[in-house]
């Protein structure tokens, strides 16, 4: 899931801090000349005057999300407020997109994974994954990457990696006893682990990281194509499935080899932990139950559809309905402990905490999406771009992946995403193949940076924590953005096909 802290790497210089305010200025000064000019000067030739403006106001907005010269989330505001004034759309238009279905889906995943959170259920569950695994220090490794993967489906990837690295580190201490050798191959594999298991695993489902959800609400609003929960997880789980083994094998076997025997210390650690979280509680069985149920829906809704004559069942009722049932089902902690107030399983205050500025992201990245069909750039760009659409398809998309993935290194994951899809629209209309074929790849790119702090949370978690350099973290993250190149490219290539094209 999408990631509560943007892409921040943490400040440890005053020269950082002087380096990033000086590049917040020149992005806004730069994203406003950009769009002064587009206003002055006239359009090239054969592009409609409202395209070109179209063109200024999207390039401003990537200045400013590139570079943070405003929040990310208010410069996400921006085109209900330039659209209409400079003529391009109407304020109804400019504001449509921001209230688009994919958007309630988020937002009800980000509501669920608050529940998962509040009682701690994220943290059991990944306490008995690492239970199952054994007390050999790779298979731990690989153990702790499976458990932060899977979560990472379903809560944000910050969560899983803020709560799976201190459990790590005390296995990290019990393991390299006598002496606790910061820097040790084990110490670093399985830190760095966490970070990358944490970005593959929001691969594998629509509400896994806002990337995906964004592909599923441009595609439903510009070409009225629905990605179903499903069918996402169909494509995005195959690539989950072969990275993190992947991943798991380039950390332990390549990059950070080591040579560690059996610890049954490290087991105990591990069993201590699920003896001190008690047994189950009634919210936690709750929150459980009221999850699987959920996800449930959300796997068979096409067959509910069919079968039940409910044609209006889709992913975002059943996500907001989720979360408005997680306010009316009682937790039950009082009867646990009698001297607790009866509460819900989420209350208002917990819930408020989900990352707002994600949601606006999205709406600001859809209304440009929108601007840029209804204005006639998109059919601008597909003109001048149409050479592209020579190249074989697989050729296409390593290119695709491979600028992406190395962009989102220094850029959000999440504007990258909402800047590139009008345009991958725009390459594929001329040579009439499916915009799914770049959009799909693109967004599973976008969450595949691996080498630096500020490309993604998890990064920048385990770098803040000191158990990592950024030299290890480029080292060991070059090789995997290499393969990640390898494996989204192929795996899209073979089966957006299948899955997604009629």
């Amino acid at each position: 899931m999408p990631s509560q802290a943007q892409n921040t790497e943490p400040s440890t210089t005053n020269t950082g801090t002087h380096k990033s305010k000086i590049s917040r200025h020149i992005g806004l000064w730069l994203g406003i000349a950009i769009l002064m000019f587009t206003l002055i000067v006239p359009a090239p030739e054969g592009m409609p005057a409202p395209a070109w403006h179209v063109v200024g106001v999207g390039l401003l907005m990537a200045c400013w999300w590139a570079t943070e010269a405003l929040p990310v989330p208010i410069t996400s505001l921006l085109p209900m407020v330039l659209f209409p004034l400079i003529g391009i759309t109407s304020m109804k238009a400019a504001t449509t997109p921001y209230a688009q279905p994919v958007i309630y889906l988020l937002f009800g995943g980000f509501v669920i994974a608050t529940a998962l959170e509040r009682w701690n259920l994220h943290r059991r569950l990944a306490l008995y994954v690492l239970n199952l695994v054994g007390d050999h220090p790779a298979a731990i490794i690989a153990g702790f990457m499976g458990a932060t993967a899977f979560l990472s489906m379903w809560i944000s990837n910050t969560a899983s990696t803020i709560m799976m690295i201190p459990i790590a580190l005390s296995l990290a201490h019990v393991i390299l006893r006598p002496q606790r050798e910061k820097g040790h191959a084990f110490s670093l594999c399985l830190v760095l682990g966490i970070a990358y298991a944490a970005s593959i695993g929001g691969l594998g489902t629509l509400i896994g990281t806002p990337p995906n959800a964004l592909v599923a609400g441009f595609m439903a609003s510009e070409y009225n194509i629905q990605i179903g929960f499903v069918q996402w997880m169909a494509f995005g789980l195959p690539v989950v499935i072969v990275m993190v083994p992947l991943a798991w094998f380039i950390l332990t076997r390549w990059v950070f080899h080591f040579q560690l025997d059996h610890n049954p210390q490290a087991h105990d650690v591990i069993r201590t932990e699920l003896t001190n979280m008690g047994r189950w509680t009634r919210p936690e069985r709750r929150t459980a139950y009221a999850f699987i149920t959920i996800a449930l829906l959300w796997i068979t809704r096409p067959l509910l559809q069919k079968y039940l004559g409910l044609p209006g069942l889709n992913d975002a009722l059943i996500a907001v309905g989720g979360a408005i049932s997680l306010f009316l089902i009682p937790a039950g902690n009082h009867k646990d402990n009698p001297s607790e107030k009866s509460q819900s399983l989420l209350d208002w205050e917990s819930a408020s905490r989900i990352p707002w500025g994600v949601l606006l992201l999205f709406g600001g990245g859809m209304s440009l999406a929108a601007a840029v069909n209804s204005s006639g750039l998109a059919l601008w760009l597909g003109e001048q771009l149409a050479g592209l659409t020579t190249l074989h398809m697989l050729l296409l998309l390593f290119a695709l992946v491979s600028l992406v993935i190395f962009l989102t290194e220094l850029t959000s994951n999440t504007a990258t995403t909402a800047a590139l899809l009008p345009v991958l629209g725009a390459i594929a209309a001329p040579a009439a193949f499916d915009p799914m074929m770049l959009a799909a790849p693109a967004a599973l790119a976008a969450s595949c940076a691996f080498m630096l702090p500020v490309a993604t949370a998890p990064n920048a978690i385990i770098y803040a924590s000191g158990e990592v350099t950024i030299a290890q973290m480029a080292r060991a993250g070059f090789w995997l953005n290499i393969v990640g190149i390898f494996i989204v490219s192929t795996l899209s290539y073979f089966l957006v096909p299948i899955i997604f094209l009629p």
